[in-house]
């Protein structure tokens, strides 16, 4: 009896040693696997580490190494089983005394791998001061990779006191060209979470200087030069009608006191002439700049006129590059994408088809309109039914045959077969099936100026007779292939740039001053100038050198020629006017009533 106890004692030695001898195993293993791992041998860290994931009484390091082996996994390539491992803890040892740093971890990989709604939430959902810092500092360097606004705008919804996501959300939003800027969630952004101004090129009325006096640069390629002193057009005449416009602006602006200095500069259309310009450092003392007009030029001065905060505004073009991402760069004009966007808003209103039709001719601002009214209407559950470019006769002629296409049915006696012929038709009839509907066309879009374009689509739908609804830019006016009879009948609705009433008294009075100061009739060049000139004048007076605080905020304000201007929170003009022909006279149906609104589709 007395061996008994003996023969337990020894048992109990015997598997002490055992267990000792397994916890060895497991310290060796986990130890040598943290080694490789800071070695950066991953996968023969991995090795180690999976041999200690079995879960018994003699494996104190079950847990790390679960952590470290769902680390080493990731960063060996294997990113399922990386991300498995560390969701496995998460989810069974909440309570664990490093959890923070597998928040971290997987918060990290969920943020490598796309995942940013819940990989901001696991970041977000860190406790610990020291474990914080290292997830804001991997946050802020992740979300580098993500720069679609909507999602981001999401992100913020859904954390809406991460201030690291909103200056990046921010400054996103800061690097998007303007006409596509949202402008008013950025500056919430910055006023909600206090963000450093500086770093957006914000600007209010504590930064613009009021002045007796302010300087007007006005570079165009007068090409001094090469002019000639006789009578008659000149080769620059065009630039010389800006000019004298600008000039008659000035004047009326300056006569009650001198209030604008005009300096003109030549680029001579030629880049070095334009660096030259730059480099000398007079346009430094200039409030704005107006030009230049071509490309090249006007990217030099661009990008002069964002360095040194110089307001500049072009007095012609409707690219949306000319702005590109400098908050000092005006047009005159509305770009496409604005155009589009009006467009767009009133199409949502008015069509309860929700089929659409676009055609859009070779010009590359024609393809800009018609892909952004195309996204915009797409936003709005629309379908693009059909969307067609126009690049030569041929394609514009297959539009025709294509609208006027008819289908003629023949059953054969005793068969119930039917056989269908396709034709095309001068004068479609009641009895004719069209093969394209109404409905299926909905309404269309004719995104070009392109004369036979234009003049082919009215005329395919002037043969079908089922008064299919079009929206058209307002150059057909000008096209004497269209009538403004036609116009009416078909109930065109188009939209405009800007125009303006040449029957007004105030043309009348332009023009007579205009006349007497040059001796010869304004050009529409001429009209461009002044109404440049004289609106952005005003607002230097109004608001100082940086008039943009004042004319983001103003809404529609009528032009002294031209229709109106309308620069909320843009840089090119929101004023798009929409018009209809009725009596045989255009028809405003955008903007019914200035004096209250500026307009009923404004957002």
């Amino acid at each position: 009896m007395r061996l008994k106890p003996i023969v337990i004692f020894g048992v109990f030695f015997i598997l002490s040693a055992v267990q000792l001898k397994a916890q060895s195993n497991y310290q060796s293993d986990y130890l040598s696997g943290k080694n490789y791992f800071r070695a950066g041998e991953y996968q023969r860290a991995q090795n180690h580490f999976k041999k200690l994931l079995d879960i018994n009484e003699n494996n104190p390091f079950y847990l790390y190494a679960t952590y470290f082996y769902g680390l080493s996994a990731y960063e060996s390539g294997d990113v399922a089983l990386g991300m498995e491992a560390l969701r496995g803890i998460l989810a069974t040892h909440p309570e664990w005394d490093n959890i923070e740093e597998v928040k971290v971890w997987y918060g990290k990989m969920l943020l490598e791998e796309g995942d940013l709604f819940k990989g901001i939430e696991l970041l977000n959902d860190v406790k610990s001061d020291d474990v914080k810092a290292i997830a804001n500092d991997l946050k802020k360097g992740l979300l580098s990779r993500y720069d679609s606004i909507p999602e981001l705008q999401k992100a913020i919804e859904l954390n809406p006191y991460d201030k690291i996501l909103a200056q990046h959300l921010a400054n996103r939003i800061s690097r998007q060209p303007l006409v596509e800027r949202k402008v008013e969630l950025m500056e919430f952004l910055i006023d909600s979470f206090d963000l450093n101004k500086s770093g957006f090129d914000y600007i209010d009325e504590s930064v613009s200087q009021k002045k007796d006096v302010y300087r007007v640069g006005v570079m165009l390629p007068f090409m001094a030069e090469g002019l000639s002193t006789s009578k008659g057009n000149k080769g620059n005449q065009f630039i010389l009608d800006i000019y004298q416009g600008i000039s008659q602006a000035v004047l009326e602006l300056n006569k009650e006191e001198k209030r604008i200095e005009l300096y003109a500069y030549d680029t001579q259309q030629d880049s070095a002439a334009t660096a030259e310009l730059l480099a000398s450092g007079d346009l430094l003392q200039m409030d704005m700049i107006i030009g230049p007009l071509y490309p090249d030029p006007a990217k030099l001065v661009r990008e002069y006129s964002g360095a040194n905060r110089i307001n500049m505004v072009n007095p012609l073009s409707t690219n949306s590059v000319t702005i590109g991402t400098n908050p000092y760069s005006f047009l005159m004009k509305s770009t496409p994408e604005t155009r589009a966007k009006i467009a767009a808003q009133y199409a949502v209103k008015h069509y309860e088809n929700k089929n659409a039709t676009i055609f859009y001719g070779d010009k590359e601002q024609d393809s800009v309109f018609a892909y952004s009214y195309k996204s915009l209407l797409e936003a709005d559950s629309f379908n693009i039914s059909w969307m067609a470019a126009s690049r030569s006769p041929m394609a514009s002629t297959e539009i025709l045959r294509s609208l006027t296409e008819v289908f003629e049915t023949d059953t054969l006696p005793d068969s119930d077969k039917v056989y269908i012929s396709n034709t095309v038709k001068v004068k479609v009839g009641e009895e004719d099936s069209l093969i394209l509907s109404r409905d299926t066309l909905g309404h269309i879009m004719v995104a070009s100026s392109d004369n036979l374009l234009v003049s082919n689509v009215l005329s395919a739908l002037d043969t079908r007779r089922d008064s299919i609804p079009v929206i058209a830019f307002d150059d057909l006016l000008e096209m004497n292939q269209i009538s403004f009879d036609q116009l009416q009948r078909m109930k065109v609705v188009m939209i405009g740039q800007n125009y303006f009433d040449f029957s007004s008294p105030k043309v009348a009075e332009f023009k007579e001053n205009y006349r007497k100061t040059y001796n010869k009739l304004p050009s529409q060049y001429s009209y461009d100038g002044y109404e440049t000139m004289r609106y952005f004048g005003e607002q230097l007076i109004e608001y100082g050198n940086y008039f943009q605080y004042g004319i983001y905020k103003e809404g529609f304000q009528p032009g002294y020629l031209y229709f109106g201007f309308d620069y909320t929170n843009a840089n090119d003009n929101q004023v798009v006017p929409i018009t209809t022909m009725e009596s045989l006279e255009l028809k405003l149906l955008n903007y019914e009533n200035v004096e209250d609104k500026p307009s009923e589709f404004k957002e």
